[in-house]
């Protein structure tokens, strides 16, 4: 190996704990390294996140040494060599070393090692096959770091090997070049890829979900995923996700307003009218996300940004954030620029608002309780909607009281 960039592993978050578990796997008589994510991350000078560990040590003799370390251990994928160590109240997934024994595309059956070489042969990047130690030491076996500071995302070894052993790695690699490359495709891995694009239907949804919605959101996701459209990727396992120019639009306007960018957003800015519940359904995504992709997709009548009654009974029906969904979504279909920027104003500063009245106020009045109470209260909540919400508690309360006359 060549001479590595040296990595000041004490500016991470959570640095403190680290250095525990770290101490504690030395104690032992093995050694832990970060892999991974905050390695990969830290060398370009992006906010380092989750810190994982790779150990020598195997998973019981891990466990020893954080007991006998004072610290917590808890065996989340033991199975599959993960520990999860808990210093500081701060959890470290803590993983042995392996290599595998067999895959089939979508699992992998692996021993343990204590060859770290072997370790990051299995990986599927060469920038996700970094490791650094805790005084900053890199160690790289395959030229990721050249390959993650040149922008080339590259496969270890044979890129169909590696694909082979995981077809979720045909996606992973899309996602990769989104947030880290600086050029074109690499060529090996595009030929490899579009021979297994047809894989990706056998991949299960939670595994094709999170990949999907973190390359969305990723630097060049909207570029990368309109070249997964020109390449059949995408129609291979996501055939409605096919509106390029809106996800664009969305994006472009996320940036632009300041606002946060969201992946069930975008998500629902790629999808075909009504195919909402069928892109849930692949992706299997939560109930809140189904519901928010199934309201965004829907056929449904324009954002009618012209009428603020409109503008604020939608924020009453729905909430501030989901109506700016739909705001985001429809933005310039019709009407100047200046109305859509006027309705988002709204959205942002009128927050929705609460009827003031319920059951009891009417049963204070002397109304009866029965199906006549839930139609009276129902006819006030209309009419304070219809006056656009301006009635306050002592208006709706002498209403209520004509309505008993």
């Amino acid at each position: 190996m060549t001479e590595k960039p040296q990595i000041d592993v004490t500016a991470w978050p959570h640095a403190a704990a680290a250095a525990k578990v770290l101490a504690a796997l030395a104690a032992a008589g093995g050694e832990g390294r970060f892999v991974g994510g905050a390695v990969r991350d830290a060398l370009v000078q992006r906010p380092v996140k989750d810190l994982d560990i790779a150990t020598n040590l195997e998973p019981a003799a891990v466990m020893a040494a954080l007991t006998n370390a004072g610290l917590r251990g808890v065996p989340t994928g033991i199975e599959h060599g993960t520990i999860t160590a808990i210093a500081d109240h701060v959890g470290f997934e803590v993983t042995t070393l392996r290599h595998d024994l067999e895959t089939d595309g979508r699992h992998a059956k692996v021993a343990f090692t204590d060859d770290w070489q072997a370790d990051a042969a299995r990986r599927d990047l060469t920038m996700n096959a970094l490791f650094c130690d805790s005084a900053g030491r890199v160690y790289d076996y395959f030229d990721g770091v050249a390959d993650l500071l040149t922008g080339r995302v590259r496969f270890v070894g044979d890129p169909a090997q590696r694909m082979d052993e995981d077809y979720l790695r045909v996606l992973r690699f899309f996602r990769f070049h989104a947030d880290y490359a600086l050029g074109d495709f690499d060529a090996a891995a595009i030929a490899a890829a579009t021979l297994r694009r047809q894989e990706l239907k056998r991949l299960s949804g939670e595994r094709l979900r999170q990949e999907t919605l973190k390359l969305l959101l990723a630097r060049n996701g909207v570029s990368v995923w309109g070249e997964m459209l020109r390449l059949g990727f995408a129609e291979a396992y996501l055939p409605q996700a096919t509106t390029l120019d809106r996800l664009a639009k969305v994006a472009k306007l996320e940036r632009e307003l300041g606002e946060k960018p969201d992946a069930i957003r975008r998500l629902a800015a790629l999808a075909l009218t009504g195919s909402g519940p069928a892109i849930g359904e692949t992706l299997k995504l939560s109930n809140a996300e189904r519901a928010r992709l199934d309201l965004m997709s829907a056929a449904r009548p324009d954002f009618n940004v012209d009428d603020p009654h409109f503008i604020r009974r939608q924020i009453y029906d729905l909430g501030n954030e989901r109506a700016l969904d739909l705001l985001l979504i429809d933005w310039g279909l019709t009407q100047p620029e200046s109305a859509w920027y006027r309705a988002l104003d709204i959205i942002r500063r009128w927050p929705k608002p609460t009827f003031p009245l319920a059951g009891r106020d009417l049963l204070k009045l002397g109304m009866s309780a029965g199906p006549d109470l839930g139609a009276r209260l129902a006819e006030l909540e209309a009419w304070w909607i219809a006056g656009d919400f301006a009635a306050d508690r002592a208006a709706c309360l002498e209403k209520a009281r004509a309505m008993t006359d």
